[in-house]
C-alpha cells in the first residue's frame, strides 16, 4: 500500500468518526423571543391595550366569539396558540432568526393537512416595546399587548 493511501485512509476514517460523535449530540431547540398570552384589539370595538386583557381574564375564550378581541396568542418555548373566533390552532417553532426590526419566525402547524402534508408559516415578529408585538404577514399586520398576572396589568 502507498503512503497517500494510507494517509487517505486515516483522513477518511477521522472525518467519519468526527461526524458520527457530532451527530450524536442534541441540536439546541429555537425559542420564541416572547412568552406569554398576547391580545389583539378589535379595531371595531375600541377598547384601551389594558382593558383587553381585563376582559380576557373575565370572561375568558368567549369574548373571541363574540368578537370583542379580534386574536389571542400564547407563546411557551417552542409551541404558539392562536386563537381567533371560534378558530384555534397551535404551531411548532421550527426557526426563530433574528432581523433587522424583529425576528423572522417559522413554523409547522400540529394539524396535519390533506396527505399528511403540513405547510410551512411565516411571519416576521416585531417587538415595539416590552408589552407590545407586531406579526406582518403577506396579507396583514397586526399589534398585540401583553397580558400579565392578575392586578399586575400593564399601562
Amino acid at each position: 500500500m502507498k503512503l497517500a493511501d494510507i494517509k487517505f485512509a486515516a483522513l477518511t476514517s477521522a472525518l467519519s468518526l468526527a461526524c458520527l460523535v457530532l451527530s450524536s449530540f442534541p441540536a439546541e431547540a429555537d425559542v420564541y423571543p416572547v412568552s406569554g398570552v398576547w391580545a389583539a384589539p378589535n379595531p371595531e370595538f375600541p377598547i384601551a391595550a389594558d382593558e383587553a386583557c381585563l376582559i380576557i381574564k373575565t370572561f375568558g375564550v368567549e369574548v373571541l366569539a363574540r368578537k370583542s378581541i379580534a386574536e389571542m396568542m400564547i407563546f411557551t418555548n417552542d409551541k404558539r396558540y392562536d386563537v381567533k373566533s371560534n378558530v384555534q390552532m397551535d404551531n411548532t417553532l421550527q426557526s426563530a432568526r433574528a432581523a433587522e426590526g424583529g425576528y423572522w419566525i417559522t413554523e409547522l402547524p400540529n394539524a396535519r393537512e390533506r396527505f399528511w402534508f403540513r405547510r410551512k408559516i411565516t411571519f416576521f415578529l416585531a417587538i415595539v416595546d416590552p408589552v407590545t408585538i407586531e406579526i406582518r404577514d403577506l396579507s396583514r399586520r397586526t399589534r398585540f399587548v401583553k397580558c400579565g398576572p392578575r392586578g399586575k396589568l400593564h399601562t
